[in-house]
C-alpha cells in the first residue's frame, strides 16, 4: 500500500564509481550519514520575438537543463569523499588530483520507498528492492563545491554541492532482473550526445551494508575529541595560539575549523548536441580555511610587514576522536592569512580567530588522508582453492619494512585466527573451509573485511 509521505528512514542516495557511461551492476555504493539532500533544475530556454507581433514567435531549448544537487552528512571514515572523486591520500597527491582527469563524472541514485516499512539499509535480499522504491537517477554527475566544518563537541558536518547533465525518475521494477537503465549521457560517441540505453544499475543490500569497511567498526558519525593545529610560529602580528611547542613544532588546540574550496568547470560544447562533451575543472583555484581557538599573550610585529604578503604557512590538522585515533589528516600548504581577529569578554577567555586562502592544485595546497577504505571486498562465498582479493584506498607509505608495496599492510583471518602464511598481501589462497576476512592497516588505523565464506 502506498504511503502519502516519503520519511527520510525510506530514502538513501547511492553513487557509482566513474565514468557515468559505464555498467553501474556492480559498482553502486551507498553515502554514509546523509543528514539532508536537495536537487533543483533550470531549462535553457531562449524565447524570441520577430517584426509584425508584439507577441513571442516561438523558443528555443539552447543546451542541456542545469541540475543542481547539495547534500549535506556527518564525516565518518572518508568514504563519501572517496565517492565524489576527491583523492584520500595525501601522501603524494592533492584533493582534486582526480578533477583534470577526463572521464570522472559518476552516477548518483536517490531511492525513496513507496510504501510503509521500506528502509533500504534494513532489507534483507535484492528481491525485495522491487516494486517498492521509486529512483531519481542523476546522469553525469560532476562535484563543485566541497565545506568540512568541524567544533569542538560537536559531530564533524561536510556540505557538497554537485551539478549533472540529466535526471530519470522512474520506479525500480527490475522486471527482468537485470536492473534499470542507468541515466547518464553518453558524452563520448561521435555525434549528438544520447542518454546511455544499454547499461543498467541494479539495487542491493550489499549497496547499503558493509560497503567500505564493516558498519560495525566505523565510528557512526566522527564526535571530535580533539582538533589538533601543526605549525610553525606564525610570523603575524596578534595573539598567539593556545597549544605547546615541542621540538620547534607548535601545536595549537583549535575550537573549531571551516574549511572549503570551490572547483570551476568550463562545459566543452560542440554543434549538433544540447549536451556538453566535456567538463573541464578550471585548476587551480582558491580555497579557504578559517578557525578559532584560545589565544595566551600577543606576538610582536609590525602590521605593515603583513601587508606585504610574505609569509606562507604549511600545516597540519588532525581530526583525533576520543580513542585517540586519527580520523582525518588535513594538510595545508603554502596558505596564506588574510584576517585576524581577537575577542575578549567578562567572563569569558580571549579568543583568536583566522582566515588562510591556500592555492589547490592536483599535486598541492590541500592534501587529506584517511585511515584505509576497503573499496573492492572479498566475494561473500568462494569455493576451497579460490584466491581471495580486496582493494584499498585512503593514506600510503613507503615504508616497506612495515607496509606492503601499495602502501598498505594486510593481515588475513581464518575463523578469528590469523593466517601467518597468507603474508602482507591483498590475497589470500582459501586452502580450506571457514570463514576468511583480512584488516588493513596504514599510519592512521586500520579496517576491517567482509567475511568471506569458504565451502
Amino acid at each position: 500500500m502506498a504511503t502519502n509521505r516519503i520519511t527520510y528512514g525510506q530514502s538513501a542516495i547511492a553513487v557509482s564509481q566513474p565514468p557515468a557511461n559505464s555498467d553501474n551492476t556492480y559498482n553502486l555504493t551507498g553515502l554514509k550519514r546523509v543528514q539532508s539532500a536537495s536537487i533543483d533544475f533550470a531549462f535553457a530556454k531562449k524565447r524570441f520575438k520577430q517584426l509584425s507581433s508584439t507577441d513571442f514567435a516561438g523558443e528555443v531549448q539552447l543546451r542541456n537543463a542545469d541540475i543542481g544537487f547539495n547534500v549535506d552528512y556527518l564525516y565518518s571514515n572518508g568514504t563519501n569523499e572517496a565517492l565524489m572523486g576527491l583523492e584520500v591520500d595525501g601522501s603524494t597527491r592533492g584533493i582534486v588530483n582526480y578533477a583534470q582527469k577526463e572521464n570522472q563524472d559518476r552516477n548518483y541514485y536517490i531511492i525513496m520507498g513507496t510504501g510503509d516499512s521500506q528502509e533500504p539499509n534494513m532489507l534483507d535480499t535484492a528481491a525485495q528492492f522491487k516494486n517498492k522504491f521509486n529512483v531519481m537517477a542523476l546522469g553525469n554527475v560532476f562535484l563543485d563545491s566541497y565545506s568540512l566544518s568541524a567544533s569542538v563537541g560537536s559531530p564533524v558536518a561536510v556540505s557538497s554541492s554537485l551539478s549533472a547533465y540529466n535526471v530519470v525518475m522512474n520506479a525500480y521494477n527490475d522486471a527482468n532482473d537485470d536492473g534499470e537503465t542507468i541515466p547518464a549521457i553518453d558524452t563520448t560517441k561521435t555525434g549528438p550526445a544520447e542518454p546511455v540505453t544499454d547499461k543498467q544499475y541494479t539495487i542491493t543490500t550489499g549497496v547499503f551494508q558493509n560497503t567500505t569497511n564493516r558498519d560495525g567498526n566505523i565510528t557512526s558519525a566522527f564526535a571530535v575529541g580533539d582538533i589538533e593545529l601543526i605549525l610553525p610560529v606564525v610570523k603575524e602580528p596578534g595573539l598567539e595560539f593556545t597549544g605547546s611547542d615541542r621540538r620547534g613544532v607548535r601545536r595549537a588546540t583549535l575550537d573549531s575549523f571551516n574549511l572549503s574550496f570551490e572547483l570551476q568547470r568550463e562545459d566543452l560544447y560542440g554543434l549538433g548536441s544540447l549536451y556538453p562533451y566535456g567538463r573541464r575543472a578550471l585548476l587551480p583555484t582558491i580555497g579557504g580555511l578559517n578557525f578559532t581557538a584560545l589565544a595566551t599573550e600577543f606576538t610582536t610585529g609590525n602590521l605593515n610587514s603583513f601587508l606585504s604578503g610574505s609569509h606562507a604557512y604549511d600545516f597540519h590538522i588532525n581530526l583525533v576522536n576520543p580513542s585517540g585515533q586519527t580520523g582525518l589528516q588535513i594538510a595545508v600548504e603554502g596558505a596564506q592569512m588574510t584576517k585576524q581577529g581577537i575577542q575578549t569578554n567578562i567572563g569569558g577567555n580571549a579568543q583568536f580567530q583566522a582566515g588562510f586562502d591556500l592555492s589547490i592544485s592536483p599535486t598541492s595546497g590541500l592534501k587529506i588522508s584517511t585511515p584505509p577504505l576497503v573499496i573492492g571486498q572479498p566475494v561473500a562465498n568462494a569455493d576451497v582453492g579460490a584466491i581471495l582479493y580486496i582493494q584499498a584506498t585512503g593514506r600510503t607509505s613507503t615504508d616497506t619494512s612495515v607496509y606492503n608495496a601499495d602502501g598498505f599492510k594486510y593481515e588475513w583471518y581464518k575463523d578469528a585466527a590469523n593466517i601467518g602464511a597468507a603474508g602482507n598481501e591483498r590475497f589470500c589462497t582459501a586452502g580450506s573451509a571457514g570463514t576468511y576476512y583480512a584488516v588493513v592497516t596504514n599510519e592512521l588505523g586500520s579496517a576491517t573485511t567482509n567475511n568471506s565464506v569458504v565451502s
